[in-house]
């Protein structure tokens, strides 16, 4: 029994752990978030689930939640909707304390699909819009801004991506990327939180942390050599 117990840990359980992480990541590759924070987005030309165009800097002023989608998806982006949306409301209302953007990366979605998506998913198309950018050009600008490479599946509708949310500052800053399909709400506030410039003293610290440890070994070092000199 011991054996069996001993050979799923070693074995089996890393595999299972792998697959989960996968499927709460996505198939694509992971954004370089060395190359994407702390930078501005492109003032790309959207078109909303009306067919009202308008620039991305139109909502300065307001951090957004962006969640990259495309609308004839029947795995991840459905469950990425339906598990912000029953995230989002806790953390404020839409329109009014920060937007929210179901952004299509499909370039053959068109404004009829964006409905669809949109009434399938309850989404008010205010305050949270489904949204796809007017070309080509604008689409792959926001795309390569925040890093998010997706590729067709050979011989079917579907694409490889990412699975993930991306938090703009007010001042449209790439601030945080959360991965996954099912979000909590501790970890969207913390987010947005920290989009909105909240963030706690160890998200601040967090850049100097290694330099303190450092620090904090060398002198560590140097009182044990010193003890050691003086016997």
């Amino acid at each position: 029994m011991r054996s069996l117990v001993r050979l799923f840990v070693r074995g089996c359980f890393p595999l299972l752990l792998f697959f989960t992480l996968a499927y709460a990541q996505g198939t694509g590759i992971p954004p370089n978030e060395s190359r994407t924070i702390g930078t501005k987005l492109p003032d790309v030309m959207l078109i909303d689930s009306h067919g009202k165009s308008f620039n991305l800097y139109s909502l300065r002023g307001k951090p957004i939640i962006l969640s990259p989608i495309y609308t004839h998806c029947s795995s991840a982006c459905p469950i990425i909707t339906d598990s912000l949306k029953k995230v989002v409301y806790k953390l404020g209302t839409p329109g009014r304390d920060f937007w929210v953007l179901s952004f299509t990366f499909d370039p053959k979605d068109r404004l009829e699909d964006l409905r669809r998506f949109q009434k399938e998913h309850g989404i008010d198309g205010r305050g949270w819009k489904v949204v796809m950018a007017k070309d080509s050009q604008e689409l792959f600008k926001l795309t390569d801004a925040i890093d998010f490479r997706f590729m067709s599946e050979q011989n079917s509708k579907d694409f490889i991506h990412p699975n993930l949310l991306v938090f703009i500052s007010p001042e449209m800053v790439v601030k945080k990327y959360v991965y996954g399909v099912v979000f909590k709400y501790e970890d969207l506030k913390k987010a947005l939180d920290y989009a909105e410039g909240k963030e706690d003293l160890l998200e601040r610290l967090r850049p100097y942390l290694f330099f303190v440890g450092l620090l904090g070994f060398g002198v560590s070092s140097l009182y044990l050599l010193l003890k050691i000199f003086k016997r």
